[in-house]
Order: C-alpha cells, then structure tokens, then sequence
C-alpha cells in the first residue's frame, strides 16, 4: 500500500506520515523548507522526501507527477497549511494564507482526487483547521481559507457519491494540537475507516457545534474574549507522549 503526504515534513503532516510508515506503508512525503526535508529523510530513511510549494502555479502539476513517478497512491493527505496573524487584515498577509491554504491546496486535492476517479478507489484526506467553523478578527483570511476546504472537501465527497467511486474524502479538524504529535494515531485510523469528519481532540465536535450557532451579535462582541474562553480546552489539547 502506498501514501502521499502533502506537507508531511512537519506538524500533522508528520506525524500521520510516521504512522503511515510505522503500519507499513511505503511512504512519500512533500515540504517546503531544505532543513525539514533533509531531517524528514534522517528519521524516517524508507519514506520518499521532495520539495513542493503547493502555492506555486504548477503545484498541481507536480502532485500529478509525483503520483506518477511513485507508481500511484491509495492513500493521499493534504497536510500543507500556513497560518499568519494579521488583525489589520493587510492584504500581503492575507494573499500568502490564501495561496497556500486555499488555493494551493485545492489544487492538491484535485490532483489526488483526478487520479482516484480514473482508479476508481482512494482513500483522500486533507487537514483543515477548528478555524474553518466560523470567521475570526485575528486572522480573517486563515479562517476564511479553512473554511474553504470545509466546502471543497464535502463537494469532493458528493462528487465522488453521485460517480459510484469508492473514494472516501476525510476532513481532519485540529483544534490547538500544538505541533500535532499524538495526533497520528487518530488522523490514520478516521482515514482507514473512510470517516468523513474527525475532530482533534474528539470534544471539539460538540464545541464547534455551540459555536457555529452562536447568534452573530455574540461572536461579533466575543472577539475581545474569544481565547480567553477557550484556553482551558486549548490546555487539554493531545501532545506527544514521551
């Protein structure tokens, strides 16, 4: 069994591409930074490691190539993602998460997604972010690009229903997982059973559904409060266990 993992030198990406490598599966990673990839390739030798800016114009065309040039895949993740504070919502900001989170990921997706509708079967999957639930003042267009994936995902998701493809389309929801290690575990096993939906941790599910119901008045005033209120759930976020 073979894995593509976007983004899957650092934070999430990482530790769902150890898990895929420790059940087995022959493993290809992409990343972004030269010092990554080079300790990626140290840890984890059997796994492939490339560079890919997933913002690039021919992202998508490089995802293609890599499926082809690793022989295919049955598995692929999207795991890339860039977040940015920016409460002045300065447009150079804004373009960068939007590019990569948005955008560059899309074109991930659809990649994966073309090559598993002419195989017929695939397990795809992308990291979106608790973000995605509803806008935030702090960072506008982050929430606003996982938001985006929320939608592109569950169109996938239909698309691949109304086909008749066996292709399950997973959307991995982390809520204030730091660096993500711990989170591996999980990430792999919602894949492997098509889930549709994971949150990280699983309690966040039902945080994130009080909070799209919020009337719009109170999240417009909550911005001032808003992580104040959260941190005790951001204290019981999964970390790696030594």
């Amino acid at each position: 069994m073979k894995a593509l993992i976007i983004g899957g030198t650092s934070g999430l990406g990482r530790a769902l591409a150890a898990e895929f490598i420790a059940a087995g599966w022959e493993t290809s990673v992409t990343g972004l930074r030269e010092e990554a990839l080079k300790e990626f390739s140290s840890a984890f030798p059997s796994a492939r490691a490339s560079r890919l800016d997933v913002s690039a114009p021919e992202a998508r065309d490089a995802v293609e190539a890599l499926l082809a040039g690793t022989g295919g895949a049955d598995a692929v993740a999207v795991c890339a993602g860039l977040y940015q504070d920016d409460p002045g919502a300065d447009w150079a900001a804004e373009e960068k998460v939007i590019a990569v989170n948005a955008a560059g990921c899309a074109a991930a997706l659809n990649a994966a997604y073309s090559y598993f509708r002419k195989k017929g079967s695939g397990r795809l999957a992308c990291v979106s972010s608790i973000g995605g639930v509803r806008g935030n003042a702090r960072c506008p267009a982050y929430n606003a690009s996982k938001a985006f994936l929320f939608n592109y995902l569950e169109g996938l998701r239909q698309n691949a229903a109304q086909a008749g493809a066996e292709i399950s389309v997973t959307n991995i929801i982390p809520a204030y997982v730091g660096d993500g290690r711990g989170c591996g575990k999980a990430m792999l096993a919602a894949i492997m059973k098509g889930r549709r939906s994971v949150y990280l941790p699983g309690y966040w599910r039902l945080l994130a559904a009080v909070y799209r119901n919020l009337p719009d008045l109170v999240h417009e005033k909550m911005a001032s409060w808003h992580y104040v209120l959260l941190k005790p759930f951001m204290r019981r976020a999964p970390r790696w266990k030594q």
